[in-house]
């Protein structure tokens, strides 16, 4: 598997600041908390291990959204919910208690769904905006499997590519612990593009 240089790393690295915080800035007002993040880190990775790490023990992934991104560049945009974030995210977009939901079902389902697309498109404007090129965002595929959702994952990115550049960024809100973990992947063609334009715009 190909490695990133630096440079590459911190241009995607730069432009995933920049969505991340409009991301956590849309999120805190649909749920009226306060919503923190982490800072995006940049890694280049295969599908397997993408699965891998949604899969994982008490972080196991439950609920999966993810839309394509076309334009300039190809990949998608993968949002992953682990069950108790799922779980008190519905009570948020609800308004109701943390802790009243104990399944995910049709209403649940969409709120959530809604949630993917309008953190996702927060996030691609202004990324567009910063980086000076044309992304587009497909229609949301959702999935809400409490046993894990990597079927999902490898039915929905398996037939973009083998391996991805991965912009992953965090949001969590402190009052009640929920997490909601944004993936941006692109395939590794994109990074040149990318680079042309952080670069052209570093130059002014």
């Amino acid at each position: 598997m190909a490695e990133m240089d630096e440079m590459t790393k911190g241009a995607f690295q730069e432009a995933g600041n920049i969505g991340m915080g409009h991301l956590a800035t849309s999120l805190s007002k649909m749920v009226n908390r306060e919503v923190k993040i982490d800072i995006p880190v940049v890694e280049m990775l295969s599908l397997d291990e993408i699965i891998s790490r949604a899969s994982n023990g008490k972080q196991k992934s439950v609920v999966g959204i993810h839309l394509n991104i076309s334009g300039d560049v190809t990949g998608g945009t993968l949002i992953l919910l682990p069950k108790f974030s799922a779980l008190s995210f519905s009570d948020l977009l609800l308004k109701k208690s943390i802790g009243t939901t104990t399944k995910i079902e049709e209403l649940e389902t969409r709120k959530l769904r809604e949630m993917g697309v309008r953190l996702c498109s927060s996030y691609m404007r202004v990324v567009n905006e910063f980086l000076g090129i044309n992304l587009s965002i497909g229609d949301p595929t959702m999935d809400v499997n409490m046993e894990g959702v990597s079927d999902f994952i490898k039915k929905e990115i398996g037939q973009l590519a083998d391996e991805f550049i991965v912009v992953k960024g965090e949001c969590y809100i402190p009052s009640t612990n929920s997490r909601n973990e944004f993936n941006m992947l692109f395939e590794p063609e994109a990074s040149d593009i990318i680079m042309a334009a952080i670069m052209k715009k570093m130059m002014g």
